[in-house]
């Protein structure tokens, strides 16, 4: 009788094990991680939008200040590279890099969020600037 119970009971254990395995939420892929990170950087920028912060930055050429914004608003986790382009495509922010992060990583990743955000212009005035936002997983 003895016998008969625990084979009875190694087959509930193995029952219960399988099926818990089959509902059980595999991690996310990296194809959704990129879809995180792109969420995570078109929402930062627009907050900054929202604020004003990101015009009187990018106007004003505050590359320093943008970069430190950037940085507490995005986790320690994600490293970023943003590019600042005017209309005809010329790099504004050329020599001066707002980066964090191991620039390697950012180069090398497989697995890269690039965000695009248009600035109008400031104020009254119409003169857009293109923002090119790329965040990597560190």
């Amino acid at each position: 009788m003895r016998v008969i119970e625990t084979v009875l009971a190694s087959f509930v254990i193995i029952f219960a094990i399988s099926f818990l395995s089959t509902i059980v939420i595999s991690p996310p892929s990296e194809t959704y991680e990129v879809t995180d990170l792109e969420k995570l950087g078109h929402n930062v920028l627009y907050e900054l939008d929202s604020q004003g912060v990101l015009e009187e930055f990018v106007y004003s050429e505050s590359w320093g200040n943008l970069t430190a914004a950037l940085r507490v608003l995005l986790p320690t986790s994600v490293y970023f590279s943003l590019d600042i382009y005017d209309v005809d495509g010329n790099l504004l922010n050329e020599g001066y890099p707002i980066v964090y992060g191991d620039w390697t990583a950012i180069s090398d990743s497989e697995y890269i969020a690039s965000i695009s955000y248009v600035l109008p212009g400031n104020g009254t005035c119409y003169d857009p600037r293109i923002l090119e936002l790329k965040l990597v997983r560190g």
